[in-house]
């Protein structure tokens, strides 16, 4: 390698440096940065992220993944399940931050103790594991277009049959990595839910009959296993994804409906019944997308002809969670306001 292209490879690594060193820079001169640090949010992402790629993908598949995004080089195949690993997690680091923010949130709403000032503060920081989950899923798209990029410059005489390469059965089979991440991820959101429950924090309602609010569960589970049964005899992932994004967007439409209605009515219990229809319609579709359709949908490429997720899956992935924070923002609006005028009338 000649002096020239290391003098250039060092310049690209010390501009890399200074870019991320600038964002550092930007995000800490923002405002209240401590309030972006908040260790239970990031744990959840995490330790999310995790279990839902092994939901999805083999260790070999993983182990080889980095490697790539390394550096390291590989066949065609290999490199296309790369590409879709680097892309589910991406999709699963935006998705689990959204969904954190929702259990978030609900914990913020239904604790006592911090009061008035306190509640809506810890509304507002409740967002926070949004944004974890959106620099999780930037870094983890930089891999996916550094592959993308190189498997479209790469020059071959002979190419490989991508099928035949991707046709394992050893991938169309539900493995031990599987199991643990389906386990992993189940005990991730109930103790981030149920822990908070059995203290003396939340004595007026529990925050899982928020996220697990009955209604909407007929509504989204209903509505999903009723779409999925006329639609396919052998459902896919994309069949579960859409059909949980569809039922939530409904189920939270409803919600809105019955927030309107209890205004009019005056009345704060139908409010409060309204805001948990929303929030546990879109927390159950989060759910349902991650734990089902995501993860059938990523095996079914591995194994199948497929190059990518379909556009209306990745739709469903990226803009569902984006309505989740709107609607989030919603309610922040509904509960600060009659706490606002709580406040004004104090004398």
């Amino acid at each position: 390698m000649s002096p020239r292209i290391n003098q250039k490879r060092v310049f690209i690594i010390l501009g890399k440096a200074l870019i991320i060193a600038l964002l550092i820079v930007a995000v800490i001169l923002s405002g209240r940065f401590a309030d972006f640090m908040k260790g239970h949010g990031l744990i959840f992402v995490l330790l999310g992220a995790i279990a839902t790629v092994l939901m999805s993908f083999t260790g070999p598949e993983i182990g080889a993944a980095f490697k790539h995004a390394a550096g390291v080089p590989g066949s065609d195949g290999d490199i296309h399940k790369s590409i879709l690993f680097w892309e589910s997690a991406s999709r699963n680091g935006w998705m689990l931050g959204v969904a954190g923010s929702v259990i978030h949130f609900v914990l913020a709403l239904s604790s006592s103790q911090a009061g008035i000032a306190g509640t809506v503060s810890h509304l507002a920081i409740s967002f926070v594991p949004a944004v974890y989950g959106m620099i999780l899923a930037v870094i983890c798209l930089v891999p996916t277009w550094k592959l993308t990029l190189e498997l479209q410059d790469k020059q071959r005489e002979e190419t490989e049959d991508i099928h035949d390469t991707r046709a394992d059965d050893s991938s169309s089979l539900f493995r031990f990595e599987h199991l643990i991440g389906y386990i992993l991820f189940i005990a991730v959101v109930s103790w981030t839910i149920i822990k908070p429950s059995l203290s003396n924090t939340y004595p007026f309602f529990k925050p899982w009959e928020w996220v697990a609010y009955w209604p909407a569960l007929l509504v989204v589970l209903g509505g999903t296993l009723i779409i999925v049964l006329f639609v396919n005899h052998s459902p896919s992932g994309r069949t579960w994804t859409l059909s949980f994004a569809l039922t939530g967007l409904m189920g939270s439409l409803m919600g809105f409906i019955q927030v309107l209605l209890g205004f009019a009515a005056r009345s704060i219990g139908d409010i409060s019944n309204a805001v948990a229809f929303v929030l546990s319609s879109c927390f159950v579709s989060l759910l349902g997308m991650l734990l089902v359709g995501a993860p059938l949908e990523d095996r079914r490429i591995k194994v199948s002809g497929s190059d990518h997720h379909s556009s209306l899956t990745r739709s469903a992935w990226y803009v569902f969670p984006l309505l989740t924070l709107i609607f989030l923002a919603l309610a922040f609006v509904l509960v600060i306001t009659p706490m606002k005028q709580e406040l004004g009338s104090l004398p």
